[in-house]
């Protein structure tokens, strides 16, 4: 078989039939999210009924979106990402490459990185940057954003520079502000527009919505690279919009996560996207290399506040047993109180809606500070919450001012958080991400990283809290999938039964 990539998101392929049938088994995918929505879809028997032809049309669709080959046809062609080739299981490839690369040449820092890159940071900007196109896989904490940086600093290519969310785009922007001089510096997202520049800090939602023809259109296509942070936060969907729409002549492209994975079947989507993982850092081999904090977990054996609800719809009986679990809202104020008053250790609980924070906040008996991303002011007031700024409450956090910090999703990934004596883990469900780059990433950033560290208790090791609900079998089971989680980082899971 043979491949001509003659474009950075395009390689030809010419096979015969017997490898093309292969080449089509290897890169055939279901989507197993969209197939549990076409099961809940056919068993509407409501729709069916009152609108069959619509109901049918919306059946037909979520078949054609479940299953997905990735191989197109264009001018009699056929041609697939060039990401897919690394992951390609034929020993008999002829690969020829046509892309033409820019040639990496350096810029100056305006202030050098405070210091010196470790070793598995120095081999992943150059083996990325050999590489062209890839991508690697570093536990949370260990420093991707010093590598963007080198790498940018290394290449000096005019480069976009991608971001999940907010929170995430102003800790990039600050720091390529700092270190390379605003004039650098181009912005595009949360209300910033500045274009023009070397470097171009943006968010996902914002270069999603440029159009064809536009001026943003004609500068993002033009660029030399695409550096994608946290990339498995992204819906693969998304991801594959992201850097196949507007982005998909830029030649070079790197792609940053602590879990290159999916969980919902569309691995080779992902990996047509971010190409060959070039390197790997676990949690584990960080913590015994002294790059991210010492960690043990304890799961607390607790009973459901609401025993008799039962419900076949796993995310009801998730919100009723575990995220709505009055028990479990004790036990955490019992902790973080007591932590923070005996010891001034401070404890991030992480939650995953916005009840949760309603159900905890009246039982803190010490300074704390609440994130989360609702805006609308009528909801706030239901709950008797208040409107915040999730990145001034991380800073009051860590600059000790705060005790205790409750947060929901949008400071789950990515957001810089140091002095966590505790995590609880108050989301629950079975999510690798939201494990590991939730709970765990979250909690392992040294403590002496904190620019306020002065003002907090000295952090030799964290505690990750998270809870069996035993009286309710999903929850058990959504458990039993997080301890395989956790256990990655080789450090002691221990059971703490309450006495009754």
């Amino acid at each position: 078989m043979k491949l001509t990539i003659v474009h950075p998101s395009k390689a030809i392929v010419e096979a015969n039939d017997g490898e093309l049938t292969q080449l089509r088994k290897e890169l055939t995918y279901t989507n197993t999210a969209i197939a549990h929505d076409m099961k809940r879809h056919h068993n509407n028997i409501w729709m069916r009924r009152k609108n069959p032809e619509g109901w049918q049309a919306a059946l037909d669709e979520l078949k054609r979106r479940a299953k997905r080959t990735l191989i197109s046809e264009e001018d009699d062609k056929l041609w697939i990402r060039p990401g897919n080739i690394p992951y390609l299981l034929s020993q008999d490839l002829q690969i020829d490459n046509n892309v033409v690369y820019p040639v990496p040449k350096k810029v100056a820092w305006k202030n050098m990185l405070p210091f010196k890159l470790h070793a598995y940071q120095e081999e992943s900007w150059k083996k990325l940057l050999a590489a062209k196109h890839a991508n690697v896989e570093l536990c949370t904490g260990s420093g991707k954003s010093a590598i963007i940086l080198q790498l940018c600093r290394e290449t000096g290519f005019n480069t976009a520079i991608i971001a999940p969310s907010k929170s995430i785009f102003n800790e990039l922007l600050e720091k390529f502000e700092h270190h390379f001089g605003k004039g650098m510096i181009g912005k595009f997202g949360d209300g910033k527009k500045v274009l023009g520049k070397r470097f171009t800090l943006c968010i996902s939602d914002s270069i999603t919505n440029v159009k064809p023809g536009s001026e943003e259109w004609d500068f993002f296509s033009s660029l030399d690279c695409l550096m994608v942070d946290e990339s498995h936060t992204f819906a693969a969907e998304t991801l594959e919009t992201i850097s196949y729409g507007v982005l998909a002549n830029i030649p070079y492209r790197f792609f940053f996560s602590g879990t290159q994975t999916r969980g919902d079947g569309t691995e080779k989507l992902l990996q047509s996207i971010i190409g060959q993982t070039v390197h790997v850092l676990t949690t584990k081999e960080a913590v015994d290399g002294g790059f991210i904090c010492p960690h043990d977990y304890r799961i607390v054996s607790i009973e459901s506040s609401n025993p008799n609800f039962n419900d076949s719809d796993a995310l009801a009986m998730k919100r009723a047993h575990f995220l709505k679990n009055r028990n479990i809202c004790a036990f955490v104020a019992k902790l973080a109180n007591a932590e923070a008053t005996l010891k001034r250790r401070q404890t991030l609980v992480l939650v995953e809606e916005l009840e949760q924070i309603a159900m905890l906040v009246p039982l803190l008996q010490v300074p704390y500070a609440i994130a989360h991303s609702e805006k609308k002011a009528q909801r706030l007031q239901e709950l008797g919450i208040e409107k915040v700024t999730p990145n001034e409450s991380v800073e009051k956090f860590n600059k000790g001012e705060a005790l205790i910090l409750v947060g929901t999703s949008c400071i789950s990934t990515g957001t810089n958080i140091y002095p966590c004596h505790n995590t609880v883990n108050w989301q629950g469900g079975a999510s690798e991400i939201r494990t590991k780059q939730g709970a765990v990433g979250r909690t392992v950033r040294l403590g002496n990283q904190n620019p306020y560290a002065n003002r907090c208790e000295p952090k030799p090791k964290a505690v990750i809290w998270d809870f069996c609900v035993y009286d309710c079998d999903i929850m058990v089971r959504h458990l039993e999938e997080r301890l395989v989680y956790y256990s990655d980082s080789g450090s002691e899971i221990k059971e703490i039964k309450l006495s009754k």
